[in-house]
């Protein structure tokens, strides 16, 4: 790996003009997130990235669901060229698309009403909406909700998500209640939570979070990263597999 960019087994992503750069919140979300089983079977998946960034988890999800077309949606115009960059390096450049321009107006202005509903919905949000704020705009846009509040990312989510659709995202652990209530508002309804624990005993800081349309059981999950020795965990490994050289 080199400063400007990170290797992956399949593709290459560039992220030296982008605020936010790899990291593991973006690699958790893409290699966890999925939609129903029927449709994860199905052809023709429609996927749709909120907040693209570099371009990251689209390019995991159009790896990992070959029937889809993936859509990334990024607001900066820098990340979004960016991302447009390392989609056409991919071997999937056909299957992506990513949209330069804001959440969700840029999204109703590319499709027709009829072609707007989406299978997985999945966003890596902006969320230290609280948090001391630094000097460099263009990573506080990606990091403070002041552009895209978590109220508007989940009423958006659920316009567009179709009746068996995902709604998939990953926010800190104190966030998980609020993401909650906010999705229960908008009619989606919990089916899984994953907490993720950097190592045993350590409280939990992010939760990977998975919404549907239809009521069901929620299924409770603990992902650790590292084991005491600070060695990656298996099931960190087997989630990450496809990915990771």
């Amino acid at each position: 790996m080199s400063s400007s960019s990170f290797r992956f087994k399949q593709f290459e992503v560039f992220h030296d003009r982008c605020a936010m750069k790899v990291g593991m919140d973006g690699v958790l979300l893409g290699a966890w997130a999925k939609p129903f089983l029927e449709l994860n079977e199905a052809a023709g998946l429609r996927i749709l990235d909120v907040g693209s960034g570099s371009g990251l988890i689209a390019l995991m999800l159009a790896q990992r669901f070959p029937s889809s077309s993936v859509f990334g949606i990024e607001k900066d115009i820098k990340a979004a060229l960016q991302a447009q960059e390392n989609v056409a390096r991919s071997p999937w450049s056909e299957r992506i698309e990513i949209i330069q321009g804001s959440f969700p107006e840029s999204i109703n202005d590319n499709f027709l009403p009829e072609e707007q509903q989406f299978d997985l919905i999945v966003s890596n949000p902006p969320y230290y909406r609280n948090a001391l704020k630094g000097s460099i705009y263009a990573r506080n846009l990606a990091r403070h909700g002041d552009k895209l509040s978590f109220e508007q990312l989940t009423m958006s989510a659920a316009g567009l998500l179709g009746e068996q659709g995902t709604f998939a995202l990953i926010v800190p652990a104190e966030a998980a209640e609020l993401m909650e209530e906010l999705c229960w508002g908008q009619r989606l309804y919990l089916t899984t939570i994953c907490q993720i624990e950097h190592r045993r005993g350590k409280e939990p800081k992010r939760c990977l979070m998975s919404f549907t349309k239809s009521r069901a059981d929620i299924c409770r999950q603990v992902l650790q990263i590292e084991d005491s020795k600070g060695e990656y965990t298996p099931e960190f490994k087997a989630l990450t597999s496809e990915f990771y050289l």
